[in-house]
């Protein structure tokens, strides 16, 4: 139960990260998706069902800091969350390097996701800022997923459906 306690702050935490990044760190105006990273690392680390709730905890945080509509976020997150889960026990799922390749394709996913759902006042600043974001989200899921991951291989494993 703890477990579960301690992902819900570290995913305030982030979020709250990611909407204070400081403009110095910003690449093309954007700062990392720390919500999607968060999401990634839990899927590939602990399954499905703990990536779709922690995509369900992330949308809800991102849609509440945010003031984005909610219906994307749902989609998106628990989605990625979710697929990210079925990586898991894959081979080369527990590699960071594959944590940082899945972030970077998921923050852009996530992104088309959201332009279905709010779409942007200019879509060549979106894509730009697209891109950005999924390469600062990529570097920022490496730690990221090694805490989580050194984390995970001391918890039991969760049950899957």
């Amino acid at each position: 139960m703890w477990v579960y306690l301690v992902e819900i702050v570290v995913a305030v935490v982030l979020v709250a990260w990611q909407y204070a990044w400081p403009a110095w760190l910003r690449l093309g105006g954007q700062g990392p998706d720390l919500a999607v990273a968060l999401i990634i690392s839990v899927g590939l680390t602990r399954g499905v069902v703990e990536g779709c709730g922690t995509g369900l905890a992330g949308g809800l945080l991102v849609g509440s800091l945010g003031h984005l509509p909610l219906g994307g976020l749902f989609v998106s997150h628990m989605g990625l969350g979710s697929l990210a889960g079925l990586l898991r026990g894959r081979i080369f799922s527990d590699r960071i390097i594959v944590a940082v390749l899945v972030t970077f394709a998921a923050v852009i996913i996530a992104n088309f996701v959201e332009l279905i759902f709010y779409p942007p006042p200019a879509l060549g600043a979106w894509l730009t800022g697209t891109i950005s974001q999924a390469f600062l989200s990529g570097i920022a899921a490496a730690p990221l997923f090694a805490a989580i991951r050194a984390l995970a291989l001391r918890l039991p494993a969760p049950r899957q459906p």
